[in-house]
């Protein structure tokens, strides 16, 4: 499956944070390596000799969740190899496992499991029961490290990887939704490459050759240097560092370039674009409106914008739905990485775009003059509700750890209680633009 930024973030407004989990003080050796051993619920980590990292925190939750992510250079390059890679190592042969043993024994051991592409990196996720540990994570460094790639899978592979590329490919607005990226971006930026053609010419190669550039390509990214390893959950940590020396630390010591991405430009003009929609009909609309601030998540600032977010998601909401009826569910969400720091506001109405789009700016005015102290009061209880929802539920930490690793930061460890109305008030003022300023819009309208 292929992930792109926005679909991995969007929505963490909303949502809340994690209790921030920073590492311990205290250092142990071990016949691997070393790891940062830590009480109280803290993060411990080892690094095996062949480069490869484990980040274990062990609660009593009563189930593991463990995340195996892997980053390259080449991953984040067109071509569709590693989104083939990817397909096939969880269903394909594997060490010393046939293919219908991999799929007997992934189903046997792990409750929970799928995995992803994004740009630079491949992501296995699974869940399973404290007594399928060991199985588990067999698994998971076979797969990962030992794929075979043997030409029964590969074939069947690529033909679902090609539907779920058709799928993208005519989606009715598909290309409309790919140039607002680019606009929002830039065409150079891989967040708005466009991959989907290359990616259908290589699922649709002859398997047995697809099989052998595939092996080429594991070849040159399967490298433990540059994986981690993250586990959360029910167990002992001395037992999770063994069970995973036992199982990763067998394969020999391997590094290459991981992808640096760039900072995506902010954004300094206003883009109009529209295109027809086969999911809406008339009268309706959906009005998408976006912008890049440059406040990524590790700029302190960028906490205060999160903050902004929910002002403005409030402000929207009561003027198109409670006061106008204009709209059931408007929404406005800052989507920020290591890359860009998005604010991005979505409308679906029966009343026309160009109508909407000048209410939004009306309401985006009105929070350049003041700030709610209320709102942003509900702002803080709302992402702390969420906080303590989420705080004891493994995936959530597990997300909250592995964004650490790949953006430097966390949205979960944002500290949102000493945010006052005049720093909403000053961000907003700096990074809310005016009616048909800088920023994107895209109205796509129903037949």
């Amino acid at each position: 499956m292929r992930v792109s930024r926005r679909d991995a973030l969007r929505g963490l407004l909303l949502g809340g944070a994690a209790s921030t989990l920073p590492t311990g003080a205290a250092a142990f050796k071990d016949s691997q390596g070393t790891f940062t051993a830590a009480s109280g619920g803290e993060p411990v980590s080892l690094a095996l000799s062949n480069g490869l990292r484990i980040h274990c925190l062990t609660k009593r939750s009563g189930y593991v969740s463990a995340s195996l992510v892997l980053r390259s250079k080449e991953i984040g390059e067109p071509g569709g190899l590693a989104h083939l890679m990817e397909h096939t190592s969880f269903s394909g042969a594997a060490g010393a496992f046939s293919a219908n043993e991999i799929r007997q024994i992934r189903q046997d051991c792990m409750q929970d499991s799928d995995a992803t592409t994004a740009i630079g990196s491949i992501q296995w996720n699974a869940s399973f029961l404290p007594s399928n540990m060991a199985r588990a994570l067999e698994m998971l460094a076979i797969t990962s490290l030992d794929q075979k790639f043997d030409v029964e899978t590969v074939e069947r592979e690529a033909r679902i990887v090609l539907q779920e590329l058709y799928l993208i490919k005519y989606e009715a607005t598909g290309k409309a939704k790919q140039e607002f990226d680019q606009a929002l971006y830039g065409r150079s930026h891989p967040y708005a490459r466009d991959t989907v053609e290359t990616e259908i010419l290589k699922a649709m190669m002859p398997p047995r050759r697809l099989a052998l550039e595939l092996e080429a390509f594991a070849h040159s990214v399967r490298l433990p240097a540059n994986m981690d390893l993250f586990l959360v959950g029910d167990f002992e940590a001395s037992e999770a560092f063994d069970l995973a020396s036992r199982y990763f630390g067998s394969f020999r010591y391997g590094e290459g370039p991981m992808l640096e991405l760039p900072s995506a430009p902010v954004t300094r003009s206003y883009s109009a674009l529209s295109a027809p929609s086969a999911d809406l009909k008339r009268p309706l609309s959906e009005l998408r409106i976006a912008w890049n601030t440059g406040i990524r998540i590790t700029d302190p600032e960028s906490k205060v914008l999160l903050a902004l977010a929910g002002c403005l998601n409030g402000a929207l909401f009561q003027e198109l739905r409670d006061r106008s009826g204009d709209a059931y569910t408007p929404e406005a969400v800052y989507d920020c990485d290591r890359s860009s720091g998005i604010f991005e506001i979505l409308v679906t109405s029966s009343r026309s775009p160009v109508a909407i789009e000048a209410r939004v700016f009306e309401t985006m005015a009105k929070l350049k003059r003041r700030i709610d102290p209320l709102e942003l009061a509900r702002f803080r209880d709302r992402f702390e509700l969420m906080r303590r929802k989420k705080a004891e539920c493994n995936d959530t930490i597990l997300e909250s750890m592995v964004n650490r690793t790949l953006n430097g930061a966390s949205i979960y460890d944002f500290d949102v209680t000493s945010i006052a109305a005049e720093d909403v008030l000053a961000a907003a003022r700096q990074h809310l633009p005016w009616h048909r300023g800088a920023y994107v819009r895209l109205a796509l309208m129903g037949r």
